[in-house]
This record gives structure tokens, sequence and C-alpha cells, in this order.
């Protein structure tokens, strides 16, 4: 089973250049069957039960999606599909970079039922400890994620700037990016549905949000952030405490000015890096 699935997962996605440009223009873009179908039921019972195995460790944003991280050091089969050159082919592209390096993947269950909350408009670039504009997250639902089960939406446009990087997400966040839409008359892209196995990849600078889960079933979705395999780690220290959080956790030894390049951090489509 194993040999089957690091087939499956080595095999090249088809992007065309078209669908490259989208992404650097929009900073976002939706792309079907990134995961293989023969794969999906596996890695899903799979993320499940590896979520559980780091109950304690969970994180709930303001009841908006549970989440634990780095699911790929504890379980085998996480591991193939975070370490896929399918999927950092495709990241790479889209950024436009040799190869890419694994910041850490992520849980995002969203409870049913209006229990799952709506997800601020936020950046992500707030968290990232990274001196890269080369960064980027891969999102994927492993059931079918029809709009009202929460999938995400973006501001096309909005990974140029970073007019939202001193806030965390929150309300805050959420009314100070709603205010620039408006005011600047920027491009919402809405929620679309998706199957099992499609997949967002967005900049960590892209403005994005969701709304509540109203349907019966939690929402499932899995993650992994890849930057640029070259990015450096900034000379200033981090600008708030959990960038200063995340460099301690994500990058252990790593030093101001040097590459941010550790045992938790491997190159995917070349590995020896």
């Amino acid at each position: 089973m194993v040999f089957n699935t690091r087939f499956a997962l080595a095999e090249d996605y088809n992007l065309c250049q078209s669908q490259v440009d989208e992404y650097q223009n929009n900073g976002h873009i939706l792309l079907r069957n990134v995961i293989p179908e023969s794969e999906i039921a596996e890695l899903r019972t799979t993320v499940l039960r590896t979520h559980e195995a780091l109950k304690a460790e969970e994180e709930d944003f303001q009841k908006a999606f549970r989440i634990t991280q780095n699911l790929w050091e504890i379980n085998d089969t996480v591991r193939v599909h975070v370490l896929s050159k399918r999927y950092a082919g495709i990241a790479a592209k889209l950024l436009g970079c040799r190869d890419v390096r694994i910041y850490h993947d992520l849980t995002f269950f969203k409870e049913g039922l209006g229990k799952g909350k709506a997800t601020p408009w936020h950046q992500d670039g707030h968290y990232w400890p990274l001196d890269t504009e080369g960064c980027i997250t891969l999102w994927v639902p492993l059931i079918d994620c029809p709009v009202d089960m929460g999938p995400m939406s973006f501001v096309s446009g909005s990974h140029l700037n970073k007019n939202a990087e001193h806030l965390p997400i929150s309300d805050e966040s959420d009314e100070y990016i709603r205010n620039l839409v408006e005011k600047e008359n920027l491009t919402v892209a809405p929620a679309q549905h998706m199957n099992a196995g499609d997949a967002t990849f967005h900049s960590c600078w892209t403005y994005h949000a969701a709304a509540s889960n109203t349907t019966e079933r939690t929402r499932i979705a899995f993650a992994i952030a890849y930057y640029d395999a070259d990015a450096k780690v900034p000379l200033q220290p981090p600008t708030n405490e959990r960038r200063a959080a995340n460099l301690a956790r994500w990058f252990p030894g790593a030093v101001p000015g040097g590459p941010a390049a550790t045992e938790k951090n491997p190159a995917v489509l070349f590995p020896r890096d």
C-alpha cells in the first residue's frame, strides 16, 4: 500500500501556465483533484486518528476551527503526503522557485450545526517568521465541502501588500480587512464547492476567511505550508509573540540571517539540500 501511495504522489500534477499566472496575479487558486482519488480515504482516516493522538496539543481558534500541527512527524502515511513531490511541485511552480521546504502541516476541523463559527478575515503572514515573499499554503478538504460547510474566500491581489500584517486572526482583523475591501473596492473571490481532494493554494499574505459550518458534518481539512527553499531567517528579532514562538518551534537552531533550514524543514523536490 505504501508503494502505491508513493507512486501516485510522485506523479506530476498537470499545471498550465495560465494557472501559474492566475495564482501570481491573485495570490490564490483552486485546483481540482490534487490528491489522487485512490488516496483520499486512507489519508482522511489517518489524519483523524493522528489528530486524536495529538489532542492534548489541540488549539481552538475562537471556536472557528480546531488545529493540530506537524502530524507528519509521528505518522508515516501523513509523512508520505507532506513530502509528496506532486504537491510540492505545484507549490514551487506557483511561487516560481526551484524548490520548497516544509514549514508545518495542520488540521483544520470546523464543527457543524453552526458550532464552527466564521473564520475572521486575516493574513497568515502575521505568524510567519521568515524573510521571504515565497510562502504558500495548500488547503484540502478530506470530505466533500459544500459552500455551507465553510471553504475559504479570498481577496484577489491582496498578497501584494502587508496592510493587515500587524493583526492576529481576530474580530479586529476581520473588521480591518472588511473596511479595506469596501474602501479600496477590492475583489472578493467567494468560496466554491470543493470535492474531497480538491485544493486551494494561497499566499501567506492573501486576505482570506471562511463562513461558519451550517451542515450537520464536521469540516475535515488538512493543510501543508511551504516556503521557498532558499528563504532565510530575518536578521531582526520577530515583531510579535506568535512569530517568536513559531521561530523557536518550527526552526530550532536557526540563526538570524541564516538559512531557514532545519531538520523540521526538509526540502521536498531536492531532498539533499
